[in-house]
């Protein structure tokens, strides 16, 4: 087979969860393509697959991280041409590399490129329902009503053309344990073709030795590990890595922790030379090239409330305390999600400071509560493996043995 991804490269989650399925591909003698933007190019070439860089759809944003909606807004005849730009790039991508099957992780631009070419589209998409960004609460009733409406429109404007995807595979939990419930609303026009598969991860925690083991093999004591771990955009990650680091650097003595600010272009084979902290408790990464190792050796993860990372503290039984990037929907509600399910505590971008964070993180690890939570909701999440369900939907539609 032979098998086209087209991920999102608007940060890096898209195509972090694309490797790993294109890996599985590749493993089984299956010839693989990417095509992505932005980051996500450089990210896609350093896991050893081949990729070519189409013209990137932009979002902007402010010096706080937050999404900057007006501007992004201002912008959209532009907005349009690109998208045009972008989809005649994938019509030429498509034909040169001549797939059975494509693959689009959230890009519309791929569906309609794949129909042209007469080559089956799958979409994987866990925003099924687009949420319209704010800062401040919605308090008056009217206007509630109006943003619902305006949600519920695009979701049915966008289902009419994601339905031209053969299937839609959406990577998260079927309910009680759904991650982004606020966005995993399906359209009457497509239901027939969703797949909940549960999230894609790249190592499953039975893969790595026991958490002790582990975090002794990393240099660590016996104290409790916290393990700050940024995504996001560009912005988002360096401005939210940075206030951290000097909240963690004021921290108590009784707590070790490791901070990674997710910049894939800056990092090292073990992360032992990107350590920006005088502080010997405190480790501070630009990168870390198995991230898995510090998950399955902390004790609490501290998260933007990134779709992948909250799916990963979960399968690997790790309570989280959540700083949602500020008027940013998938965050809020992932946040809101998490805490309904008592696997974590959120903490707003504005209220952050190290007597709220402090408070926060001793309330999560003095807690048998959410252990007990998260517990439970790790065996739920070790029914699933997504790349393996990706794989057999791909054989059954191309009608190949497994």
């Amino acid at each position: 087979m032979r098998i086209y991804f087209a991920p999102c490269g608007i940060a890096l989650g898209h195509a972090g969860r694309c490797i790993p399925v294109a890996k599985t591909f590749r493993r089984r003698g299956h010839s693989v393509f990417f095509s992505t933007y932005g980051e996500a190019v450089d990210f896609v070439k350093k896991a050893g697959f081949p990729v070519e860089g189409v013209p990137p759809i932009k979002v902007f944003e402010k010096e706080d991280g937050t999404f900057n909606f007006r501007r992004t807004l201002s912008i959209g005849p532009r907005s349009l041409l690109i998208f045009t730009r972008q989809t005649g790039a994938e019509l030429n991508l498509i034909e040169h590399f001549k797939p059975d099957l494509v693959i689009s992780d959230s890009r519309l631009s791929t569906v309609l490129a794949a129909r042209m070419r007469r080559i089956i589209p799958i979409l994987m998409l866990h925003q099924l329902k687009v949420m319209i960004p704010h800062k401040k609460p919605i308090t008056e009733k009217y206007k509630q009503d109006i943003k619902g409406h305006v949600e519920r429109l695009g979701l049915e404007i966008l289902g009419s053309l994601w339905k031209l995807s053969k299937v839609i595979i959406v990577p998260d939990f079927p309910p009680p344990y759904t991650i982004a419930k606020a966005n995993v609303v399906p359209s009457y026009q497509y239901i027939k073709k969703l797949k909940l598969v549960g999230p894609i991860i790249p190592k499953y925690p039975g893969e790595l030795p026991p958490a002790e083991e582990v975090k002794g093999e990393l240099g660590f004591d016996d104290r409790p590990l916290i393990f700050a771990a940024m995504s996001g955009t560009l912005a988002e990650k360096k401005l939210i890595a940075g206030r951290l680091t000097k909240i963690f650097d004021e921290f108590p003595d009784r707590y070790n922790i490791v901070v990674t600010r997710g910049l894939s272009d800056i990092r090292t084979t073990n992360g032992s030379g990107n350590n920006t902290s005088s502080n010997k408790r405190l480790r501070v990464h630009n990168w870390v090239d198995d991230r898995y190792l510090y998950l399955k050796a902390c004790d609490l993860l501290v998260t933007r409330g990134g779709h992948n990372t909250v799916a990963e503290a979960i399968y690997y039984g790790k309570p989280m305390i959540v700083i949602p990037t500020p008027a940013h929907s998938e965050h809020q509600g992932i946040a809101e999600s998490l805490v309904k399910m008592n696997l974590a505590l959120s903490l707003q971008q504005d209220t952050l400071s190290k007597d709220t964070l402090l408070t926060a993180v001793n309330s999560v690890m003095e807690s048998s509560h959410f252990a007990s939570k998260m517990s439970d909701a790790q065996r739920y999440a070790a029914r699933f493996n997504a790349v393996e369900s990706i794989y057999k939907t791909v054989c059954d539609i191309l009608h190949v043995s497994y």
